[in-house]
């Protein structure tokens, strides 16, 4: 019997060579290899193609994992990475040839490539090891296949050549140095960089994930901005948008009353922009848009994806956000029967001489109540008025209906905003875990994410080493490329805003014996993070300079730490000192941590995503080539700890979990929820104590609220958050 080579030669067919390559991809793993050697002769025939023999392989190796088999997903891996190294002969042309040759095609286009000399490429080669692509699983290795490789790359390459881009900024003694330690840690995927990262940097793109822009009362501003929506989305990012200074339907126009069609057109246009300007052509483009509680259109902005009414503004390709004041959840506590009070900013900007969006606590409050005076005396009059209990019934309808609108808990929000004494962080972004000050026209929030795999710490120390190199390698990122839009590239020079996340912490509890109760191990996880974050930010500081807005802020008064001092569990940390030390040297960025859910890169990382538990331990993931399957880090060794999915909790006990985090981050928690109708019957009563005791809590924001229907096991995810899913 013949076979044909790849390159179209035949050859007498030889079962060694395939069972040489069998065992070359079990060695190591606890399966069988006969089981895999026994399914290769059913497609076995004269003039087999070898790569046809190598699909085959693949395809029965995936198709023998199991929960309980489970680590042929990565024997199927290692075939797949087989596959990829015979298709580029990219490790036999060698990393120096290969630089070069993507430089010179142009398909490497960022400058930094260029600060490295003949020599210094020589020995960064010398640290790529290309085993290291053998850890992967199959579903890891398709998705760098499908979404994060083009042509001719391999895994380790492209990894090296984004490490080289993120030490090109240190000093040139240094550097390499900084290259091997980083590359190691990229390699044994112990930190995992956000998806704009893996499609954006060596082309010389956009790596931020996060943006938020602040809409303003005006046409120029509102169409400003929606050509702002445009850039970021066409870059890959996700948008977030906030509309509590737009005015109200029935408010003036040219001191005209009821000419103002309120925010739902407006809003309308940024929907329609989001379809027209995809990200990359890869995926649809995302955005939130937020509107605070006692807007005048929250009605009509809580029906936006609703199938009932106008079409023409309806927002089916927004996820909408409203930002709900501590007044209302108060007063919803004391006396649901009170009455709720909407206004339009621009009405009492004009009539009273403030702004509602420049208020907060207490203040707001006192403002609040100014204008629900002004309107009993007639000094206003485009003013809403309902019961508290009839708009949180309409909030939660929607919640329970379409699992939006993402609930922000806005006085929260700004409570621990490092930078108050320059603004407001009014929302939050698409994702719900990242923001900072924006302000409409002058600043956009934007970050950019990385997240630690926590699974493979190995020790609290090992915690703390790695969160401070993700924060050097994130502040180095800000001078690396650029944003979409002006404001946003002025933010980044202001705040320096980063994100370090957390991925994976079911893998985290499962490898140390813990569980989703034990909730002082959870917090020192999210302390030692922002310990290790917030010391490498003071020492870039002392080394460069602290970030512009830092004087006058919550870091330099030291009220920053105050929380962190009462809430510490670690005996690794000393708040007092890193204080006195901040107080005395700055940070170097502003905000530092944002958990993201991540779902996007956690499978190429073989780790679970985000912070909350599983929707299932073992599972299949939808692929052009079939489906995949996907397994958890440590299911052999810990089943139990994976085995109880997200739906079997009480979701009021995970908002303790997610509170316990909260208290050592210094933007927010992407934190879903999810009503698993096998195990428990849905009611609003228990829905509202959710979004309760989310608040209670101090969380800031809570994401989806997802629904599994009876007799099913998931729930369907869209792929809104894949920009920030880092």
């Amino acid at each position: 019997m013949k076979v044909i080579k790849r390159n179209g030669k035949t050859e007498d067919y030889n079962c060694k060579k395939i069972k040489k390559a069998i065992a070359f991809a079990c060695e190591g793993l606890d399966v069988n290899p006969l089981k895999l050697e026994a399914k290769f002769d059913e497609f076995l025939h004269d003039g087999v193609k070898t790569d046809t023999i190598q699909k085959n392989l693949i395809i029965h190796a995936k198709n023998l994992a199991t929960p309980s088999d489970d680590q042929w997903v990565f024997v199927a891996g290692r075939l797949a990475t087989m596959t990829l190294w015979n298709e580029t002969k990219a490790y036999e042309k060698g990393f120096k040839k290969f630089l070069k040759e993507m430089i010179d095609k142009g398909v490497y286009k960022h400058p930094a490539l260029l600060s490295y000399s003949q020599e210094d490429i020589d020995e960064i080669a010398s640290y790529i090891n290309k085993n290291y692509d053998l850890a992967h699983s199959i579903s890891s290795v398709t998705t760098f296949c499908d979404k994060y490789l083009v042509k001719g790359e391999v895994i380790q390459f492209v990894t090296m050549v984004d490490t080289m881009i993120y030490a090109s900024v240190e000093d040139r003694s240094k550097r390499l140095g900084y290259i091997k330690d980083w590359y190691e840690v990229f390699a044994k995927r112990e930190i995992s960089k956000a998806t704009p990262h893996w499609t954006g940097l060596r082309f010389a793109g956009n790596t931020g994930s996060c943006f938020v822009l602040e809409v303003g009362d005006s046409i120029e501003s509102i169409m400003n901005n929606a050509y702002h929506t445009a850039q970021i989305s066409k870059d890959g990012g996700g948008v977030g948008t906030f509309w509590g200074r737009v005015r109200a339907k029935g408010d003036m126009i040219g001191g005209e009353y009821g000419l103002s069609g309120g925010v739902l057109p407006m809003m309308k246009i940024y929907n329609d922009t989001i379809v027209a300007f995809n990200q990359r052509g890869k995926r649809k483009g995302a955005i939130t848009i937020a509107l605070p509680f006692w807007h005048k259109d929250i009605e009509d902005f809580l029906e936006a994806k609703s199938e009932v009414g106008d079409l023409r503004t309806k927002l089916f390709d927004t996820q909408p956000q409203v930002v709900i004041p501590d007044l209302f959840m108060k007063m919803k506590k004391e006396d649901k029967l009170q009455t709720w009070y909407t206004f339009s900013p621009h009405e009492v900007e004009v009539k009273l001489g403030f702004n509602l969006n420049d208020y907060n606590g207490e203040e707001f409050e006192t403002k609040y109540m100014e204008c629900v005076e002004a309107y009993k005396q007639g000094v206003i009059k485009v003013v809403g008025e309902l019961k508290v209990i009839e708009l949180w019934k309409h909030f939660l309808s929607q919640a329970i209906e379409k699992g939006v609108p993402y609930a922000v808990f806005g006085d929260t929000l700004q409570a621990m905003n490092p930078n108050k004494h320059e603004g407001k962080i009014s929302s939050l972004n698409l994702c719900v875990e990242s923001s900072s000050n924006f302000s409409a026209d002058k600043y956009a929030h934007t970050c950019s994410l990385m997240s630690v795999v926590v699974g493979r710490m190995e020790s609290k120390e090992h915690i703390v080493k790695t969160a401070r190199t993700a924060t050097r390698i994130l502040a180095n990122t800000l001078s690396l490329t650029k944003s979409p839009v002006d404001i946003s590239d002025k933010h980044i020079d202001r705040y320096r805003t980063i994100g370090v996340g957390i991925q994976g912490l079911v893998d985290y509890l499962a490898k140390n014996e813990y569980l989703y109760s034990d909730l002082v191990n959870i917090k020192e996880l999210a302390e030692l993070i922002q310990w290790g974050c917030v010391l490498e930010s003071m020492e870039m500081a002392k080394e460069f300079e602290p970030y512009p807005a830092f004087y006058g802020s919550r870091w330099e008064t030291g009220e920053q730490f105050d929380s962190y001092i009462k809430e510490s569990v670690s005996d690794l940390t000393d708040w007092e000192w890193l204080k006195g030390e901040v107080m005395k040297c700055g940070v170097f960025c502003s905000q530092h941590t944002s958990p993201a859910p991540n779902t996007s890169t956690s499978i190429a990382m073989d780790a679970q995503a985000g912070v909350m538990p599983p929707y299932a331990e073992f599972f299949y993931e939808d692929n052009k080539n079939g489906k995949l399957p996907v397994t958890s880090m440590y299911l052999s060794s810990n089943p139990l700890v994976y085995m109880q999915s997200i739906g079997m909790y009480d979701q009021i006990e995970l908002t303790k979990m997610v509170g316990s985090l909260q208290a050592f981050v210094d933007t927010s928690v992407s934190a879903e929820y999810v009503i698993d109708k096998n195990y428990r019957k849905i009611s609003a009563k228990y829905v509202s104590d959710i979004y309760d005791n989310a608040w209670e809590e101090g969380t800031k924001a809570v994401y989806y609220l997802r629904t599994i229907k009876e007799g099913e096991q998931v729930v369907e995810k869209s792929n809104e958050c894949s920009a920030c899913a880092g």
